[in-house]
């Protein structure tokens, strides 16, 4: 070894050496205060989501972020969704099929599908760029691209008329075209059939679930957790009567006309004619 060599590597471990030392008498641990309470959320003094044992506050808590929870602030805005409807395709799912279905085996992913994967009826890259629809009424409590696999993802939260909340994830967009926090009709277009950036063939990946909190978590488990079989979630919730569904925009455009529009000048035969119409096309008879 050259005489430089054989001096400056001692010098510099030597230099390490003290280095590591100072950083260890320096750094001073900053202990976590302890929970007070978790009774209710004005009194909480620990983030939502981290499971705290009021008994062991000494433990040092990590946050879990598969204990995403939703605040008290968010869980009110989520709306009463009294019908769903499928996300692509038709009111009725017509021109599509569920090409790989909930809880379906794949060996290649090592575990079982915990969505249904929903084409066009094209096959292949055919449906690149069709519109998916929110399902049902709900409240956007995700809106970007959670890891390459997933690509650009929403999940939709929704409320039944029970009180449970449920819900919808749309993976694989091409596009999203929502934000977070904002509320969403059902049958609303809230993006575009993806390929999460190139690496499947086109499809939107669907899922359910019956939670309280929210996380991407896997596309493939041998366990469903809290998730819940889209197609035959959908096709359970889709009846509703009339008096429960929103107006459609058709209906609340022809009342505004009818406020709005001044009745013109005309003989009394034509005036009696109008008045007929104005009944026979009111969403009250």
């Amino acid at each position: 070894m050259p005489l430089v060599l054989s001096r400056l590597v001692p010098a510099l471990l030597f230099g390490l050496f003290f280095y590591v030392g100072y950083l260890v008498m320096t750094t001073r641990h900053v202990p976590e205060l302890p929970v007070q309470s978790l009774d209710t959320w004005q009194k909480a003094d620990a983030p939502y989501g981290i499971p705290l044992k009021l008994d062991q506050p000494e433990l040092v808590q990590q946050f879990d972020p598969r204990m995403h929870l939703h605040s008290p602030f968010e869980a009110a805005l989520i709306p009463t969704a009294p019908r769903f409807d499928p996300p692509m395709g038709s009111e009725h799912a017509a021109l599509t099929y569920n090409a790989q279905s909930f809880m379906a085996p794949n060996a290649t992913r090592g575990g079982q599908h915990t969505g249904d994967d929903i084409n066009g009826i094209g096959g292949q890259n055919s449906d690149l760029g069709d519109p998916v629809f929110a399902i049902a009424n709900g409240l956007v409590v995700y809106a970007g691209t959670p890891s390459p696999g997933w690509g650009k993802t929403i999940i939709l939260a929704h409320r039944l008329n029970d009180g449970r909340i449920l819900h919808s994830m749309y993976a694989h967009l091409h596009e999203i075209h929502v934000a977070t926090k904002s509320h969403i009709a059902r049958s609303q277009e809230i993006g575009t059939v993806g390929n999460a950036g190139g690496r499947y063939l086109a499809h939107l990946h669907l899922e359910m679930r019956h939670t309280d909190g929210f996380s991407p978590q896997t596309g493939y488990a041998s366990h469903p957790f809290d998730r819940l079989p889209p197609e035959q979630t959908i096709d359970s919730l889709r009846n509703a009567p009339d008096d429960a569904l929103n107006p459609s925009t058709l209906q609340i455009l022809q009342q505004d006309l009818h406020k709005k529009l001044p009745i013109p000048e005309m003989d009394a035969e034509s005036a009696l004619k109008f008045q007929e119409f104005l009944e026979r096309s009111s969403p009250n008879k």
